[in-house]
């Protein structure tokens, strides 16, 4: 079951940080986020789990305010923060990759996944397990450090 995949992979995780675009949003770019942005139906159920299993914080490098409003949405019409599912506050957003890896490294995540190798790279010293989403699409593929 999806529950005990969270548990398996996670196991002695308390706090776990994951990107937005590209991972949970069906968008690509900072730039397509301003127009819409749109939930992947195969995560949702993930997510969920994720968030009753540890301390879950989703991040995203945005341009603008419409941009996180877009995200909110897009994330409250999916059911997520629905009774016993993410925090809204626990979505953060930020104008830069550098905010992004700074958000990481002052939660303390013991896993993070992201898009960018670049964030992988820098935060390869500090956290326990990363997952980089482009190399392995299927999340099945973790890195430890």
């Amino acid at each position: 079951t999806t529950r005990q995949i969270v548990a398996r992979r996670l196991g002695g995780c308390r706090r776990v940080t994951c990107q937005l675009i590209g991972i949970v949003f069906e968008e690509k770019t900072p730039e397509e986020l301003q127009n819409h942005a749109t939930v992947k139906p195969s995560v949702v159920e993930l997510l969920l789990e994720i968030s009753k299993y540890c301390d879950f914080y989703l991040m995203e490098t945005v341009l603008d305010d419409k941009s996180e409003e877009n995200a909110l949405m897009a994330l409250e019409n999916a059911g997520l923060f629905k009774s016993g599912g993410l925090m809204k506050e626990k979505v953060l957003f930020c104008s830069s990759e550098v905010g992004r890896t700074s958000f990481v490294r002052q939660l303390e995540s013991d896993f993070h996944i992201d898009a960018s190798l670049e964030i992988i790279s820098q935060l390869s010293v500090c956290c326990i397990f990363i997952s980089s989403w482009d190399r392995c699409p299927s999340s099945s593929c973790v890195i430890q450090v």
